[in-house]
């Protein structure tokens, strides 16, 4: 008698990372624009979606990078507008989630994720919390729905409290048991000055292009300043470069260039 070989899971050589759609405000859009430009740096040009339709003003994801393209999960065809992002060529795709995301974003992604292991995709869910008790449970309440389907990377947001102890994440019992279950990586991102943070907000420009003069701000103009942009990407960098087996395509070995 001849027994059916079971059915491989394909290995994953692509990649898409997503930015969980929770509260509001805690600096997931700036830790998507490091994550382009850290891509870039790495040799790899990801395909951008800006899945926040609402965002109107010019702190979307799009109006940092115009080639990002807007994609609306409610309306027919969103899924595979979101898998023809992977014929373009792009090993990763990057996805930008509106803040305070519904339930039906999360199911949309569950879905996503089911389909994309058959294709060999490898999904990353990117949480950014401040020291803030509803932007962790936001974390916990998108890994209770996506549990083992992804990997996971928190970033801890120190917004405008240099060495924050985040008590919140610290001390809750659920987040203990997210991390011994799941093993998320856990990086930081350090605190940044409220009138660096409002420049960038109205010029639209990332810390790539303070550092190479491209903005048109005499704030930015400032070689302190320029030198604040650098020490920002680079801590966001390191951050990610020892987050990058679950970053980058399964295949990748690339070293990131010393900055």
């Amino acid at each position: 008698m001849n027994t059916p070989k079971p059915e491989m899971t394909p290995q994953p050589t692509k990649r898409a990372v997503f930015t969980q759609g929770g509260k509001g405000g805690v600096g997931k859009t700036e830790v998507a624009l490091a994550l382009a430009s850290w891509y870039r740096a790495s040799g790899i040009k990801p395909a951008l979606l800006d899945f926040d339709i609402e965002n109107a003003n010019n702190s979307g994801f799009q109006s940092f990078f115009p080639e990002a393209d807007k994609l609306d999960i409610h309306q027919e065809g969103s899924l595979d507008a979101f898998f023809s992002a992977f014929d373009s060529g792009a090993d990763v795709v990057l996805a930008d989630l509106a803040g305070g995301a519904s339930n039906a974003t999360q199911a949309w992604f569950e879905e996503a994720a089911e389909y994309a292991t058959d294709m060999g995709v490898a999904f990353t869910a990117v949480g950014v919390t401040t020291n803030d008790a509803g932007s962790i449970q936001s974390i916990l309440k998108w890994a209770g729905h996506l549990q083992q389907s992804v990997d996971y990377l928190v970033v801890l947001n120190e917004m405008r409290s240099p060495r924050c102890d985040f008590r919140y994440w610290t001390d809750d019992p659920n987040v203990a048991e997210f991390v011994k279950i799941l093993e998320p990586v856990v990086i930081r991102m350090r605190a940044r000055l409220e009138e660096f943070q409002a420049e960038i907000r109205n010029n639209a420009c990332t810390l790539d292009s303070i550092i190479a003069g491209e903005v048109d701000s005499k704030f930015f103009h400032y070689t302190r300043n320029i030198v604040r942009a650098k020490i920002y990407q680079r801590g966001l960098y390191e951050g990610f470069d020892s987050a990058r087996h679950i970053l980058l395509p399964e295949e990748s070995c690339i070293q990131l260039p010393l900055l």
